[in-house]
């Protein structure tokens, strides 16, 4: 029966022209996956992942303004603004296998916070002025490509967080660019840009923030490239960590 009322609800959000138009509403919280019914597409396989599209999200002071909580299922969120959450825009607890993409969030204490998170990807999304940017904590295998992170007191927090990769993005007038603490070792940062932070990253060891052949851009670094290869020619130290191969140029 679900499974019916499921279809017919997908049948007529299509016949209606999808989601073309963004929808305003108040936040949306999924503890389980009968919560996505009716305004999801797709059945949560690999085939056919659970799709939540096409909002925008007011949470108007509530803790959050997309909640996802125990779900193992595929699920991707994209094409969405979240804003004005107490919490955070986007909290994902104890889930896996989550895509976020295309998505703006704004205006909350932390924009993006996932806990006990496994096999995530964040791409092509941006956060700005939010207290904490983006905070993972106690998870693994998060992929982080072309996220934008701005005006945040932390743009990116891992704790406790390992096997994570922050790749093509750009933080930004952040207090703290990047920190990695509390046992995130194993993870690697290549290929961004650190603009205008009051301090681009700090990590506490065990961590790699460069691909063996490219590190990352930290505006304010002065070491010269004298081959003009597009490589400086000395490390960038980010606590005992370091950068073999900064870029000259943001990318």
């Amino acid at each position: 029966m679900r499974g019916m009322v499921r279809a017919l609800a997908l049948m007529f959000m299509l016949a209606s022209g999808g989601w073309a138009e963004m929808i305003t509403r108040g936040p949306i919280l999924i503890h389980t996956e009968a919560d996505l019914y009716g305004i999801a597409q797709g059945f949560g396989t690999v085939d056919s992942p659970f799709i939540l599209e096409g909002f925008r999200i007011d949470a108007a002071g509530e803790p959050f303004g997309i909640l996802v909580a125990n779900l193992s299922r595929p699920l991707i969120l994209r094409n969405l603004e979240v804003y004005g959450a107490s919490v955070a825009a986007i909290r994902i607890l104890n889930a896996q296998y989550i895509t976020i993409e295309n998505v703006v969030v704004r205006g909350s204490a932390a924009g993006i916070l996932i806990g006990g998170g496994r096999t995530i990807t964040i791409r092509k999304t941006r956060v700005s002025e939010c207290q904490n940017g983006i905070r993972l904590m106690f998870s693994e295998g998060i992929t982080l490509t072309e996220v934008e992170v701005e005006k945040a007191e932390v743009g990116i927090w891992f704790q406790g967080t390992t096997r994570a990769t922050l790749k093509g993005s750009k933080i930004q007038k952040c207090g703290l660019g990047l920190l990695l603490e509390l046992g995130s070792v194993g993870n690697l940062v290549a290929g961004n840009a650190f603009l205008g932070n009051h301090v681009h990253a700090y990590s506490a060891g065990g961590n790699a923030f460069d691909d063996g052949a490219i590190g990352n851009f930290w505006e304010g670094f002065e070491a010269l490239d004298k081959n003009g290869d597009g490589i400086v020619d000395e490390p960038y130290f980010i606590g005992p960590d370091k950068d073999r191969f900064p870029l000259a140029a943001a990318p």
